[in-house]
């Protein structure tokens, strides 16, 4: 379900917007049931995920959701929030400012409009950054030992 294909994860009420390159889903579970089932599939949770990234980066808000290579959910909005959203960040191909709100374009050319600052944004992308970097570099290094 969750894919390097996927632009973001939108709450729909009691369901899930899937927005991949492609297509759209509607899933009919909660953001964190189906992030946390992704998780549970290569044998962790998302509360473990969550955990791991607090403890290693430092990072205790808003933190992102590291799944492999090509899917790092950041969520943008308190987890609580009637309009939550996770970006995949491994997709977006520009992030400007258009009339006071923030616009994400991804490599499908697909948009979305975000209620944040470009500088807030940028946090985001920087602290994921690092993080992708670290774990490519972990499992290059794991690669070449093991």
């Amino acid at each position: 379900m969750l894919d390097v294909e996927v632009l973001y994860l939108k709450r729909n009420g009691n369901s899930t917007n899937i927005v991949k390159v492609q297509k759209e889903l509607i899933v009919n579970d909660s953001i964190y049931n189906v992030i946390n089932i992704e998780c549970l599939k290569l044998l962790t949770t998302l509360d473990g995920r969550v955990e791991a990234i607090k403890q290693v980066y430092k990072i205790f808000k808003f933190v992102p959701i590291y799944i492999n290579e090509g899917l790092i959910l950041q969520p943008i909005y308190h987890s609580k929030a009637w309009d939550q959203i996770y970006i995949n960040i491994c997709n977006i191909k520009k992030v400007n400012k258009v009339n006071d709100r923030l616009v994400i374009t991804f490599i499908n050319e697909k948009t979305i409009y975000l209620d944040i600052s470009l500088d807030r944004m940028k946090r985001y992308l920087k602290k994921c950054l690092k993080i992708k970097e670290n774990q490519i570099k972990l499992m290059k290094e794991e690669k070449y030992y093991g």
